[in-house]
């Protein structure tokens, strides 16, 4: 594949069980041997037709088609290229893919080494605030955290620590390791002199640290706060700065420890904070997750999607919690999520909560948790006079401009309806609000982006019944795709035919003796031609009671249908041609193609 080495690519793939890696996504239970079954992550079904095998590292589902590898579930499941896919599942099994892997390889080696260094000191700075927040017990962070009722385990398990009350004891502790200056100044842990460039000093002191992990539970970052109410430096937050490992608009706080339950719970709680998505952890709801000190982001929304389709908004009932709420919705509906928001009394917030109520109180509020639909129209009554005809009509609009960025036509039927009835107008008035903007954004889109002429799209293609049958066939049994070989010349199967290749390919593997049949070169296939006849080929591993007759038989009826199909299309010809020499030849053809099927 190109721009990443094939040696990458395959230990990537090596550590990346197909089904444990869709069992973060779907919940899979067993359906045979080394089989599981599940509901389809790409489509809405209530019956199972998704299915992941094992052996053959594939899905396939039966419903929508979608299938192929590992790399194809996240191509299909987040809309990503190859490449992307591979940086995913690199990041989730905690393989260094080299940068700039088209130019020098030394080069390209040296900086994903400096990556690394980089992880390392965050690593070894993490360490170290854990150590110093065990080692003071009667320290201002010991006594903030005992205080906010924080256990031991809890503070280990979200790596809590504390940062030195020195300007240069982190420093100088990574400098006793090995790192040198300019690598801690690059990882965004320390910072240069003003004064004088050549001294660097500690980004993170004296301050409650909180720990920042990426989805694999590697640290690339902090988020510190001083605990004194007027601090040395005049800043009550310090943050960690963009660094080749860190990029706050793609990170989540908590998910290295929500991943897991995230995908078991089918659900995942956004809050606002850290101590938030902590109250929630240890509330039994293992599945929250917070954005790191600023707005949800697209990058963030794409991340959960991988993960669950269900998301409930914790967000403070205050005006800013409001706003982060409509923010929200509008990044999470046009990918089709089902949206709730989590409503706390009085006003609290998740950790406020369980201070005062337990886990119990949690999980009521949870289980009380509304539709986005609700609250929106909820907070619409406190900006529009809902008793005058102006005033609900200006709501339906605003109701309207959110329904218009959900793309399922089911979800946006049942969305209007309920719209309807909280709004307390008709159906066919909220259909009518969503013309007039889908009327306005067309014309907006028009004006600034001039459409070009429209092409017809291609067709669905359809594969020969009998190619597919081959395919089977020759991947069932390495004697059957040798018989293959023995009674059909590569020449009668058609070229660039993505069935025809998987043949071939299963046929090269079986003359050469590998035992796979040829099963990871077509699922490197699949990444590129997503064929869901050859997926679901794949995962259904049918078994042969003499495969080597059922390959003769295979090729007879490829052969059968062949020559089917050559007559229709001679027949047709023949039907609009006036020459008579043409015609003549064509009944030629076909009378030779009748005598090769006696």
């Amino acid at each position: 594949m190109p721009g990443i080495p094939d040696e990458v690519i395959e230990e990537i793939r090596s550590r990346s069980n197909i089904a444990d890696v869709i069992g973060g996504f779907v919940q899979l239970r067993k359906a045979g041997n080394n089989a599981f079954k599940g509901l389809c992550p790409f489509h809405q079904e209530k019956t199972p037709s998704f299915f992941v095998d094992g052996a053959r590292q594939s899905y396939h589902c039966f419903g929508c088609g979608k299938g192929g590898d590992v790399f194809r579930f996240f191509m299909d499941k987040d809309n990503l290229t190859f490449v992307d896919a591979v940086k995913m599942l690199a990041n989730r099994a905690g393989v260094v893919i080299p940068e700039n892997v088209s130019g020098d390889p030394a080069k390209s080696r040296k900086k994903a080494d400096e990556r690394e260094r980089v992880y390392q000191i965050h690593a070894e700075l993490a360490s170290l605030f854990q150590k110093i927040l065990r080692d003071n017990p009667q320290g201002p962070v010991a006594r903030y955290l005992k205080g906010r009722g924080l256990p031991p385990e809890i503070i280990e398990k979200f790596k809590i620590g504390a940062a030195p009350a020195g300007w240069t004891t982190g420093v100088d502790y990574l400098r006793g390791l090995g790192f040198r200056d300019d690598e801690m100044v690059t990882a965004g842990v320390a910072l240069r002199g003003q004064r004088d460039a050549s001294r660097i000093f500690d980004l993170f002191h004296d301050r409650l640290a909180f720990t920042i992990e990426n989805e694999i539970a590697r640290p690339v970052g902090f988020s510190a706060r001083s605990l004194e109410a007027k601090p040395a430096d005049g800043r009550k937050y310090v943050n960690s700065p963009e660094t080749p490992i860190f990029k706050k608009s793609r990170l989540l706080y908590a998910l290295s420890q929500a991943r897991q339950s995230i995908g078991k719970m089918n659900m995942a709680i956004l809050c606002e904070g850290q101590m938030d998505a902590i109250a929630f952890h240890r509330a039994g709801f293992s599945c929250a997750v917070a954005p790191l000190g600023s707005a949800f982001t697209p990058e963030q929304a794409q991340i959960l999607k991988r993960y669950t389709n269900h998301i409930i908004l914790a967000f403070d009932a205050d005006q800013a919690g409001q706003k982060a709420f409509l923010h929200a919705a509008e990044i999470l509906l046009p990918l089709s999520m089902e949206l709730k928001v989590m409503r706390i009394p009085g006003g609290k917030d998740p950790d406020e909560l369980y201070q005062n109520g337990g886990a119990e109180a949690v999980a009521s509020a949870v289980k009380s948790s509304r539709s986005w639909l609700e609250i929106l129209v909820d907070v619409l009554k406190s900006r529009y006079d809902f008793t005058t005809p102006v005033g609900r009509g200006e709501a339906a609009g605003v109701v309207a401009g959110y329904l218009e960025k959900v793309p399922d036509q089911v979800e946006l039927e049942v969305y209007v309806a309920d719209s309807a009835k909280l709004l307390q107008v008709s159906e066919s008035a909220i259909y009518s609000k969503l013309s007039a903007r889908h009327a306005q954004n067309r014309r907006r889109e028009e004006f600034r982006n001039p459409a070009p002429k429209p092409e017809t799209a291609p067709a669905r293609r359809r594969y020969n019944a009998a190619m597919l049958t081959l395919l089977e066939v020759a991947i069932s049994s390495a004697a059957a795709a040798r018989k293959i070989a023995e009674l059909l010349p590569g020449d009668e199967l058609p070229d660039n035919d993505p069935v025809a290749e998987a043949i071939n390919f299963a046929i090269g593997a079986a003359l050469n003796g590998e035992e796979d049949g040829g099963i990871a070169r077509i699922r490197e296939l699949l990444i590129e031609n997503p064929v869901p006849e050859i997926s679901r080929i794949l995962v259904e591993h049918t078994v042969y009671q003499n495969a080597v007759k059922a390959a003769q038989d295979a090729v007879n009826d490829y052969r059968r249908t062949r020559r089917e199909e050559k007559r229709k299309d001679l027949t047709a010809k023949l039907a609009v041609t006036r020459d008579p020499a043409e015609v003549t030849a064509l009944l030629q053809e076909i009378q030779n193609l009748s005598r090769r099927s006696l």
